[in-house]
């Protein structure tokens, strides 16, 4: 099999296990990325350079423009018929929003070459589009032979007004399996929150269902935001600075340090007409290092947790002070949870297992459409 990614998140190398795993996995694959990126803590833009990574062929190409989200806005369609031309893939996995011009442009490209085009779309949430999104998403999915959804909410999105498309649920990433876990000693309940501290994250509701607790528990915050100073005068006037940590922003590779100290992740996440939660990367890795999760409903999370984590109706402070309750007078159940968890992340959202289901959906791609 032979396949060509487009997608600006593998420009950053850290991103890229489930390109590896899918070489691994006897792929011949090319990823065109960015060939200019901005990068947090570095001025000026971060150029990437041709370059073999794992059995993985990465192409830069040229882009102009950058959302806010730092997506490129166009991309030299030029050259990516180049590396299609020039590389023959058997499929092509467009890896941008389907509102995006080159999520648009590839369909009508790759039906000229004679190649399937599979999409991907994270949108869990119905938005409002302009006129032209909603064209370009039309294009992409009506001429796509496959959409893989982050989530089931993204592919549900998708299949109420293309029914017929062929569809799987597999997230973007997958996270590296971590070495076994090594608990050190902390009180009897220590809490995680790790995220960005806006009110949709939910920090507050956690701070208010912890006074409801009995006995003795402690908080570590690891992140940062606009709602820092609101967030932390609200510890204050609840009384519960003291057991409060602010270890204010940290590189994703540092949380390795902070995940045997906890006994539980918890992720409050409430749903607005914006936003909803979908695969927040600190789920897969708080399972990973088999730390029981206690999460609220919002968008995706219980299909994440899968029974591995305790779920509470969101925005509700006395069923998630039930839960955090439940783990706190049940070591065992903490311990339980957390093995569920990391079982569970092996099997469906490591790298390899990534991989291999896009490998699958690939092939029944072809295969319906007779390739």
């Amino acid at each position: 099999m032979r396949a060509v990614i487009i997608s600006h998140t593998y420009a950053d190398r850290d991103q890229r296990g489930k390109l590896r795993a899918l070489a691994g996995q006897g792929v011949a694959l090319a990823v065109a990325v960015p060939a200019r990126r901005a990068s947090a803590g570095v001025s000026g833009d971060v150029v990437t350079a041709f370059a073999e990574d794992g059995g993985v062929r990465i192409v830069p190409t040229a882009t102009r423009g950058r959302t806010e989200a730092g997506a490129p806005i166009a991309w030299r369609t030029t050259a990516l018929r180049r590396l299609l031309t020039d590389f023959r893939p058997d499929v092509i996995q467009i890896e941008e929003a389907p509102t995006t011009r080159v999520a648009a442009a590839m369909p009508g490209m790759a039906r000229q070459l004679g190649i399937p085009v599979v999409a991907f779309t994270n949108e869990s949430l119905a938005l409002k589009h302009s006129l032209l999104a909603r064209m370009r998403r039309r294009r992409t999915l009506g001429g796509a032979a496959g959409v893989i959804g982050g989530t089931s909410l993204a592919t549900g999105l998708v299949l109420q007004e293309f029914p017929a498309l062929r569809s799987a649920v597999i997230p973007q990433l997958g996270i590296p399996v971590p070495r076994t876990p090594a608990p050190e000693p902390h009180p009897p309940l220590a809490i995680g929150f790790v995220g960005r501290l806006v009110p949709e994250k939910g920090l507050d509701l956690l701070f208010r269902a912890c006074i409801k607790l009995h006995g003795a528990w402690t908080i570590t915050v690891a992140g940062t935001g606009p709602a820092q100073e609101e967030l932390e005068a609200l510890a204050e006037r609840l009384g519960v600075a003291s057991r409060v940590t602010w270890l204010g922003a940290i590189a994703r590779q540092d949380l390795a340090s902070v995940w045997p100290r906890l006994d539980c992740l918890a992720v409050p996440s409430r749903t607005t007409a914006q936003w909803v939660e979908t695969y927040p990367m600190q789920v897969f890795e708080a399972m990973g290092n088999g730390v029981a999760l206690v999460t609220s409903d919002s968008g995706a999370l219980r299909e994440t947790t899968g029974g591995a984590g305790l779920v509470f109706r969101e925005d509700h402070a006395e069923g998630l002070a039930e839960a955090l309750g439940r783990l706190m007078a049940d070591a065992a159940l903490r311990e339980r949870l957390g093995a569920e968890g990391r079982r569970r992340v092996i099997a469906e959202f490591a790298d390899d297992a990534i991989a291999r289901k896009t490998l699958l959906f690939w092939r029944e791609v072809r295969a319906a459409k007779g390739a």
